[in-house]
């Protein structure tokens, strides 16, 4: 009898855990209008996310609105990360709308790498049946050996996008400096 319900307490445990480890928002409203996020400094990391969903990340039947946000890293080996609606690690996306309007992400300093995605699914990412939208979304790596790389309404991973809408107006990408690389991603599934 003790043998079934430790069993039971493992068992219970084990998926509470489980369960925690899977990011979802479902049925959910997120509104972001001015966020800012800044770290300055040598080695400085600035993340920002907003309406994200990670380890197996489920974003259903939601809506995700940014406005304005700003999120800046600068510094040798400085590193910008600006997340508006992203499912990671099998990343689905499903009947759900994610708007970004003025997003602006920069990385400036030796090494910099500054990476915006917007709507996009990661890792077996799937986009069903949603629409993503953004207008003035800036992404910005200055420096020696930087890289800017901005991906919105895609799939990567084996990635699927299907019966979906992406948007992208006035989308801005750059990277400055020597030997630095640009890579934009619009609507894409690889």
């Amino acid at each position: 009898m003790q043998i079934v319900r430790k069993a039971s307490v493992l068992v219970a445990l084990g998926l509470v855990f489980g369960g925690a480890m899977a990011g979802e928002i479902t049925g959910s409203t997120v509104l972001s209008t001015g966020a800012v996020n800044t770290s300055a400094g040598f080695l400085s990391t600035a993340r920002q996310n907003i309406g994200v969903a990670e380890q197996n990340g489920k974003i259903t039947n939601s809506t995700v609105i940014v406005n304005g946000a700003n999120n800046t890293a600068a510094g040798f080996l400085s590193t910008a990360t600006q997340s508006v609606g992203r499912a990671t690690q099998n990343g689905k996306i499903t009947n759900s709308t994610v708007i970004g309007n003025g997003l602006n992400n920069v990385a400036a300093g030796f090494l910099s790498t500054a990476t915006q995605e917007v709507g996009f699914a990661k890792d077996s990412g799937e986009v069903v049946n949603s629409t993503v939208i953004a207008n003035g979304a800036s992404n910005t790596a200055a420096g020696f050996l930087s890289t800017a790389r901005q991906q919105i309404g895609g799939a990567q991973g084996n990635g699927k996008l299907t019966n979906s809408t992406v948007i992208a107006s006035g989308s801005v990408n750059t990277a400055a400096g020597f030997l630095s690389t640009a890579d934009q991603s619009i609507g894409v599934a690889k």
